[in-house]
């Protein structure tokens, strides 16, 4: 008897999770049928790359970051080459006071930085004096935790920056335990971020660990940036290649409906309802919550309060030899309350090889967010007038852009806000209740490529579990 798994999404989650149920079925008893529905006609979700007049143009993700095993050998077990950003890309610059300010990365360019002032140094110097936090079941924003430990000045400007980049976020409002859980078992592990940091450094010498490797900073991850020559859809594309015609584009499930011991029954738009065994939702949380409403309003109701945050992407070329000079390096954030609205900006053209024509420069601009929704919705001509106000501001960029690519993102980046953690306790509670379904994606527990690929392995052992065992009760 053949057992039906469908997999309902086709980002990367979602072309991750199918790939390693299809190299596992094998193992598993009985016949098990693999299918991964997308809705629209392409897969590979907000990854996409397009080449337009020279310039790689990445619409979300840019790269991974090579430290996380699960990403490195799945792209060898794809045959895809990875190529790894330039040196040039290790150096990160904050925004504050007026100019840019390069992000220290050790000790000797933290004290000779000028992101912080004497008095905010200092206080971060006193971070191993702080008491650990007493065991609380309260979550804490990633902006008080930050604030107890370096100090607010740290906090508003260093961490708030880092959660703009990697969230599109407000720190004051996004849950340290869900966006960041490195950094709590830090403290409470080693009682605070500089003990752990010297406790990981004493753990690789010991066993010649990282030579070579970029170290990350309190709590933020190690590696070096990575991508494809192609860019990122070559990983997506390189998955979806691997499915062949267990992937269908064009199929959007718009019900969920639990058919008891028989599995679940999936109805798409259109054609014919599909009857499963097993279904793994990897779609993002407000197209799953309709989907799954019908099914539990509880598991529906907490995916429709995770919010994702509107994210427009403005990619501007210019000629290397109309501009003054200007810094390399992988790009700037900005802070809360230091006068540009933008996000930040990546220098496209300086983290990876040809990335824009001889002689120009790629600089990708975040707009929008939590922080500033409204300006990742303003009109292009409007949008663009912001943007090349801004990086005049922050880059000394007095001529327009000879090419400009935007590209927006209604529901960009989810919000792992105070209250995730307890929306997740819900999920899988009410998820107890329907075996054989499973939920993933970049909506719960990790919004980089990596959370997505390595849950991916766990998730499809788990499945195949479920329907082995449900084999085995067949075939008594």
């Amino acid at each position: 008897m053949t057992r039906k798994v469908a997999v309902v999404g086709g980002g990367i989650a979602g072309l991750a999770v199918s790939y390693e149920l299809i190299e596992r079925a094998e193992r598993a008893p009985g016949s098990v049928e693999i299918l991964c529905l997308e809705a629209s006609h392409r897969p590979g979700g907000n990854i996409r790359t397009e080449r337009e007049q020279g310039f790689l143009i990445e619409w979300a993700a840019n790269g991974f970051l090579d430290s996380a095993p699960a990403t490195i050998t799945l792209v060898r077990r794809l045959g895809l080459e990875p190529l790894r950003s330039r040196a040039a890309a290790e150096r990160r610059f904050v925004f504050r006071r007026g100019r840019l300010r390069e992000v220290p990365l050790s000790p000797r360019a933290f004290l000779g930085s000028g992101a912080l002032s004497p008095l905010g140094k200092l206080r971060v110097l006193a971070e191993p004096l702080v008491p650990r936090r007493k065991p609380t079941a309260d979550e804490e924003s990633v902006f008080d935790f930050a604030a107890r430990r370096i100090g607010r000045e740290a906090a508003s400007v260093l961490v708030d920056a880092m959660v703009r980049g990697v969230f599109a976020g407000d720190a004051r409002r996004l849950s340290l335990e869900a966006c960041f859980p490195a950094m709590r078992r830090m403290e409470t592990e080693h009682g605070g971020l500089f003990r752990a940091l010297l406790a990981r450094r004493r753990a690789a010498r010991a066993g010649n660990e990282g030579e070579g490797e970029a170290g990350g900073g309190a709590g933020g991850p190690a590696g070096v940036l990575t991508s494809f020559r192609a860019g990122m859809q070559q990983l997506t594309d390189g998955l979806a290649a691997a499915l062949g015609p267990r992937l269908e584009l064009g199929t959007a499930v718009q019900q969920i409906s639990d058919r008891g011991r028989r599995g679940f029954r999936l109805l798409p738009a259109r054609g014919a309802p599909l009857d499963v065994d097993a279904v793994v939702v990897t779609c993002p949380a407000w197209r799953a919550a309709p989907m799954l409403e019908s099914l539990d309003r509880d598991i529906a109701g907490a995916l429709g309060a995770i919010r994702s945050a509107p994210v427009t992407v403005v990619h501007c070329g210019y000629r290397r030899d109309a501009l003054g000079a200007l810094p390399e390096g992988f790009g700037f954030l900005v802070p809360r309350d230091q006068g540009p609205r933008i996000l930040g900006a990546l220098w496209a053209s300086d983290i990876f090889e040809e990335r824009a024509p001889a002689g120009s420069l790629l600089v990708t601009v975040m707009a929008g967010g939590a922080p500033d929704p409204a300006l990742a919705e303003l009109a292009d001509d409007e949008l663009l007038q912001v943007v090349r106000g801004d990086l005049e501001r922050t880059m000394r960029i007095l001529v327009a852009p000879y090419f400009v690519r935007i590209i927006r993102h209604e529901r960009g980046i989810p919000q792992y806000e105070l209250g995730h953690l307890e929306r997740l306790a819900t999920i899988e509670r009410r998820l107890g209740q329907f075996p054989g379904l499973w939920l993933g994606g970049s909506s719960l527990h990790g919004v980089a490529v990596n959370s997505c690929i390595e849950r991916a392995a766990p998730l499809a052992e788990s499945v195949l579990e479920f329907v082995a065992a449900g084999a085995r009760s067949a075939a008594v």
